[in-house]
């Protein structure tokens, strides 16, 4: 009987799909750009990243001092990543007949750069990013989102801070910060919104280009300032089967200005 058991288990084991084969069979994009280093926590497994390396949900990805990443995710969204930085990438689900498709990341330090691609496009709403001071929620757009950690000397408060910019296309979109004390919209080009932790978001706020320089690392300063163009051949192929009329295309989602209030 014994025997009989074990056997069971082995075939079960076998014929059972992993979490990590399942994750095989949907990768959510690769890392497209690197400088300096990057390791990625699957499942208690650490790799270290390269470039082309393939991200997953569920990845936890976390950049050196003085690196850079930038991730090309399926839907043709660029995420980079700057110096001392740590994302988990909680969800990640497209693909060009998706009629639900999602991603949700948790941003817990450093310094980010989003730069919109289908999902966005096709569902406003569907890009969300949880930080320790609260949930944006994006509607296509280029944005900065800049975590600080608290610490207890020079008695620094941990905040985050989200920066509006024109997008590649030349295009400004939404975004929506709330937390438990409050919510907010962003959208205007190079206005910032900053909520310090455990409190409410602020109003929408002009950021000088001074302002942004010191509180972007330099090694982003090219995406940030030059207009970068990130490879969106995913986007691009959406855009073509939408004006096919051969993709699933969604009604608009009256939800979502709900996510987004008004400025006071």
């Amino acid at each position: 009987m014994k025997h009989i058991i074990m056997g069971l288990f082995i075939l079960l084991f076998l014929i059972s799909p992993t979490s990590s084969t399942l994750a095989a069979k949907n990768p959510a994009g690769k890392i497209h750009r690197l400088e300096g280093s990057v390791v990625i926590d699957r499942q208690g497994k650490i790799i270290q990243g390269l470039v082309n390396t393939t991200v997953y949900s569920s990845d936890e990805i976390k950049t050196g001092s003085e690196s850079l990443v930038e991730l090309i995710l399926q839907d043709g969204s660029s995420l980079h990543m700057g110096p001392d930085s740590s994302l988990d990438l909680i969800l990640y689900k497209f693909s060009l007949m998706e009629d639900n498709p999602s991603f949700m990341a948790r941003m817990a330090k450093g310094i980010f750069v989003y730069i919109s691609g289908a999902i966005s496009k096709l569902h406003p709403g569907s890009v969300r990013f949880e930080t320790p001071d609260g949930t944006v929620a994006i509607r296509g757009t280029k944005l900065v989102l800049n975590i600080i950690e608290p610490a207890p000397s020079p008695g620094i408060v941990g905040k985050t801070t989200l920066v509006l910019l024109k997008d590649p296309n030349g295009n400004v979109g939404q975004v929506g910060f709330s937390n438990d004390h409050g919510q907010t919209r962003l959208d205007q080009e190079n206005f910032s919104v900053t909520a310090n932790r455990g409190k409410a978001p602020s109003s929408q706020v002009f950021m000088n280009r001074e302002s942004m320089e010191q509180m972007v690392p330099q090694i982003l300063v090219p995406v940030v300032f030059e207009n970068y163009t990130p490879p969106l051949p995913y986007t691009e192929a959406v855009e073509s089967l939408m004006d096919q009329g051969a993709i699933f295309v969604p009604q608009p989602v009256n939800s979502y200005s709900d996510s987004i209030p008004s400025t006071p």
